[in-house]
C-alpha cells in the first residue's frame, strides 16, 4: 500500500489511503460481528493481499481479534477500551453544562471542563462569561498541563512516576515569568493542589489571565477531569479569588456527583 496515493473518490493529497483503508475495514464491523479475509475484500472490493495487511496490522495493535479455528476476524478490545473513553467524556460533557452555565451566569465569568490526555489538558466543554472582556476558548483546546490551573489539579493527584513522564515528554516550557520552570517547584505546587484542593494560573499562561480549578472526581471517586474558571486579572484579586474558591470547588463536586462519584475523600 501506498500512503501517498488518496483513497478511492479522494482528491484531498493529505489524506492517507493506508488509513483511509483501516477505517473502512473497521467501519465494516457496524454491519456485522464478524468477518472472513475473502468476504471482507469481497464487501470493499479490495484485493484480498491489501485487506489481509489491514487486518493483521489491527490485529497487531489490538483493534481486531482474529479466531484461529475459524479465521474469522471480531472487534478486539482495545477498541472497546476506545469505546467506553468517548462515552465517559460525552458523559461528562453534558453532565457539565448545566453547573458550567450556573456558575458562568452567576460570575460572569468563562468556565470549562477539561481533562488530561497525553500529558496535556484538553477542554471538553466551555461555557463563556458575560463580560465584554473575558477568556476566549474553545472545545478541544489543548493547554500545558505545567501551567495551567486545570492541568495542575489533575496532574496533583497522579502518581509521581506519571507526573515525571509528562515532564519528560514535554518538558517545562515557560510562557511568562511566573511559569513554573523546574520539576521541584512543580512538585511543591502539586503538593499544595492536594492540600488546598484546587489550583491556580497565576498568569502562568498569558499575563493578565487567572485561573482557578478543582478537580472532577469519577465513580470510584478519582480524580479524571477539572473544572476552571478564568478571568482577567484586573478582576482576580485576592479578595475575589478567595469569594470563587469555594463556588468553583462546589461546582467540580456537583459535577462529580453527577457522574456517580461517592466523595473527594475517596480519591
Amino acid at each position: 500500500m501506498h500512503d501517498e496515493q488518496p483513497p478511492r473518490g479522494g482528491k484531498d493529497p493529505y489524506l492517507l489511503a493506508s488509513l483511509h483503508r483501516g477505517l473502512e475495514v473497521l467501519d465494516c464491523f457496524a454491519e456485522r460481528d464478524s468477518w472472513t479475509l475473502s468476504d471482507l475484500a469481497a464487501h470493499l472490493s479490495h484485493n484480498k493481499a491489501t485487506v489481509f495487511r489491514v487486518l493483521h496490522t489491527l490485529e497487531g495493535f489490538g483493534y481486531l481479534l482474529k479466531d484461529a479455528a475459524t479465521g474469522r476476524y471480531a472487534l478486539g478490545l482495545r477498541l472497546q477500551a476506545l469505546g467506553a473513553a468517548a462515552m465517559r467524556n460525552e458523559q461528562l460533557r453534558w453532565q457539565a453544562l448545566p453547573p458550567l452555565q450556573d456558575l458562568a451566569q452567576t460570575t460572569g465569568e468563562t468556565v470549562h471542563v477539561g481533562i488530561l490526555h497525553e500529558g496535556v489538558v484538553v477542554t471538553v466543554q466551555i461555557v463563556d462569561g458575560t463580560h465584554a472582556v473575558r477568556m476566549h476558548s474553545a472545545v478541544g483546546k489543548r493547554s500545558p498541563a505545567h501551567a495551567s490551573a486545570l492541568g495542575k489539579v489533575l496532574m496533583a493527584y497522579l502518581p509521581d512516576a506519571e507526573v515525571d513522564a509528562i515532564v519528560a515528554q514535554h518538558g517545562l516550557p515557560r510562557f511568562t515569568a511566573n511559569t513554573i520552570g523546574d520539576a521541584r517547584t512543580l512538585r511543591e505546587a502539586l503538593h499544595r493542589v492536594r492540600l488546598d484542593g484546587f489550583a491556580q494560573d497565576a498568569e502562568e499562561i498569558e499575563i493578565g489571565l487567572r485561573c482557578l480549578a478543582a478537580p472532577i472526581t469519577d465513580r470510584a471517586g478519582r480524580p479524571t477531569a477539572a473544572l476552571a474558571i478564568s478571568a482577567p486579572a484586573s478582576r482576580m484579586d485576592a479578595d475575589r479569588i478567595a469569594a470563587l474558591i469555594p463556588r468553583v470547588k462546589a461546582s467540580a463536586a456537583r459535577i462529580s456527583r453527577m457522574l456517580g462519584s461517592p466523595s473527594m475523600a475517596a480519591a
